[in-house]
């Protein structure tokens, strides 16, 4: 009996298993998913205002004639890559849609895709469906176009006294979130804008009037009035800008020959660097500012012979000893807050 009871245990899994396989074996008719939303040419623009909006990707169930847990995958490739490096944004069972914020697909796909920030891509989008593993099959492909984010981290200088020419431009460094600042030399008088990037294919900043920027693009450049050194600032959010001429920078203080009343000038040596070497007053201040005026002046980060300058510090810089010195700055920073200064005992 024993003997018998087992054999028909055997034939009895055997024959499960059969079925199951020829319940697989033969699903027919299977109709793949269908994407509803986005749409064929939907655009998404993706900037850092709105990263928290939400994308949702809907389809209609896949159905297999059968009833199964049905698995979903969606996923987005570059248009034309046939899902070759393709980046997969969500693995579901039994659902019909799935939500990522706007940031978090920015952040996907750029680093997924190796997508060009800042400009718009097309992309396609799929959502494949498998039951048991098996029998996958994929929706129509739906192309998007994407324009991903990277926050800007410097403005370039087109103008005339370059030939308006943005690949070619000098360009200031974000100082901070929506500013950006630094000198550059204007070889004549014209006019400039500013731009987001090399080029003409992203924001370019115009003149809005009364020292105010506009971001369209068919906008006039703003106006300067001489060539030579100009201090820039830019607002991105606010849109507004300044433009300086720097006609002299000197020292100031107790420890130069013009105490608090005079600047003494120092000699432009090109490249955004000042120089002078001076018999300066120990035990006394100084401190560096433009045009022998308070509007623009610089003070050291920190009380030292060698340093970082910041604009409107109102610190100073101690001079040890009576002696000679050569005293520096550069202005000439390609990164942000990092204009330098050197003060050395000849």
């Amino acid at each position: 009996m024993k003997k018998i009871f087992i054999i028909a245990a055997v034939l009895s899994f055997a024959l499960l298993q059969a079925c199951k396989k020829d319940k697989l074996a033969n699903v027919g008719n299977i109709q793949a998913p269908v994407i509803t939303s986005p749409s064929a040419d939907t655009a998404i623009i993706v900037t850092a205002a709105d990263s928290s909006q939400i994308l949702k990707i809907n389809w209609k169930s896949a159905s297999y004639g059968v009833s199964a847990v049905v698995s979903y995958f969606v996923q987005v490739d570059s248009a034309g890559k046939n899902f070759s490096t393709l980046v997969n944004l969500g693995n579901l069972t039994s659902a019909n849609s799935v939500s990522l914020s706007y940031g978090t697909l920015n952040t996907l796909l750029t680093n997924g895709l190796n997508l060009a920030p800042n400009a718009p891509t097309s992309v396609e989008l799929r959502v494949g469906s498998a039951i048991y593993g098996k029998d996958t099959v994929y929706s129509k492909v739906v192309k998007i176009a994407l324009t991903t984010f990277k926050g800007v981290d410097r403005l370039w200088l087109p103008g005339s006294y370059e030939g308006y020419a943005p690949a070619n431009a000098p360009s200031i460094p974000k100082q901070s979130p929506n500013m950006f600042e630094g000198y550059a030399y204007f070889s004549a008088a014209g006019n400039f804008k500013f731009t987001s990037a090399p080029d003409y294919n992203h924001i370019n900043y115009g003149d809005g009037g009364n020292g105010t920027l506009t971001t369209d693009g068919n906008a006039g450049g703003i106006g300067y009035s001489s060539a030579g050194v100009y201090l820039l600032d830019a607002n991105t959010s606010a849109l507004t800008y300044s433009a300086s001429l720097i006609s002299s920078m000197g020292i100031i203080g107790p420890a130069t020959p013009g105490g608090w009343n005079a600047s003494t000038a120092m000699t432009y040596n090109g490249n955004f660097v000042w120089s002078i070497t001076i018999n300066l007053i120990g035990s006394q201040p100084l401190k560096f500012r433009a045009n022998d005026a308070w509007t623009i002046n610089y003070g050291p980060a920190v009380d030292a012979l060698t340093g970082v300058l910041q604009f409107n510090n109102p610190g100073a810089i101690t001079i040890a000893s009576d002696g000679n010195y050569t005293v520096t700055i550069d202005m000439s920073q390609s990164k942000t807050n990092a204009y330098t200064y050197t003060i050395v005992k000849n």
